[in-house]
């Protein structure tokens, strides 16, 4: 123990830049979904917002989807501009585990937080999540999340078009970066469904629990919401105000 302690002295003194990079990546708020909803509705560290999106090709985003999320962003956030890109990539993949996820995004984003901005990184893939195949959208970092087009396409049904499910996925999986429901923190408001964790027990709210999954046509009539309840707005309104 005592030969470890003097190499571990020699390290501290020969690479503190390194550490220093290792230290901040382990306590960066990026590792956790929800983590960072202080620095994406806020101002104070990063008055800029980034919007990167990679997309297997044939399968980009509505461009609707977009701005509405573009649209949310700005009613929920300080932020002073929100900006986005675009850029496809090829796949012959039918199915994607968690790992897979996050190798793609570690090849395909080109952007992280810096400056003044921050970056929220979006994958659109074809395909289905290999740990449930019900899957429409998923939050897994805290800065990213991804959107399964195709089950998207598929879940459409007669009254309820795939633009318009897009359009409450992508705003439902932003919800989930900026921690709704409940994701670190505990809503003054009782909304949470307490079969379904960090979703919202109301079916007007794009956080019901049904946004992300196909069976969203039978669990919800008519057009699915793309919009926060007043408590949702409540929650994102005390956090900005550091009251969460």
């Amino acid at each position: 123990m005592k030969g470890l302690k003097v190499v571990l002295a020699t390290v501290l003194v020969l690479m503190p830049g390194c550490l220093e990079n290792l230290k901040e990546e382990i306590i960066s708020c990026e590792n956790v979904t929800g983590e960072c909803r202080y620095e994406i509705l806020r101002s104070t560290d990063y008055s800029r917002l980034h919007i990167e999106i990679n997309y297997v090709t044939e399968y980009a985003p509505d461009s609707e989807a977009v701005d509405l999320l573009k649209q949310r962003i700005q009613e929920t956030t300080d932020k002073t501009s929100v900006s986005v890109s675009q850029n496809g990539f090829g796949s012959t993949d039918s199915s994607y585990s968690l790992e897979e996820i996050l190798a793609i995004e570690k090849e395909q984003r080109e952007r992280y937080k810096s400056g003044n901005t921050f970056i929220i990184h979006i994958l659109y893939l074809n395909g289905e999540y290999e740990d449930n195949d019900q899957t429409l959208g998923l939050a897994y970092t805290g800065s990213s999340f991804v959107l399964f087009k195709e089950q998207i396409e598929d879940a459409a049904f007669f009254l309820i078009s795939a633009e318009d499910i897009e359009k409450s996925v992508i705003v439902h999986e932003y919800g989930h970066l900026v921690a709704l429901v409940n994701n670190g923190y505990e809503s003054p408001h009782d909304h949470e469904d307490p079969d379904h964790p960090n979703h919202s027990n109301n079916e007007d709210s794009v956080m019901y629990w049904a946004i992300e999954s196909q069976d969203i046509a039978n669990q919800i009539d008519g057009e699915p919401p793309n919009n926060f309840d007043s408590n949702d707005l409540d929650d994102l309104k005390l956090m900005k105000e550091g009251k969460l």
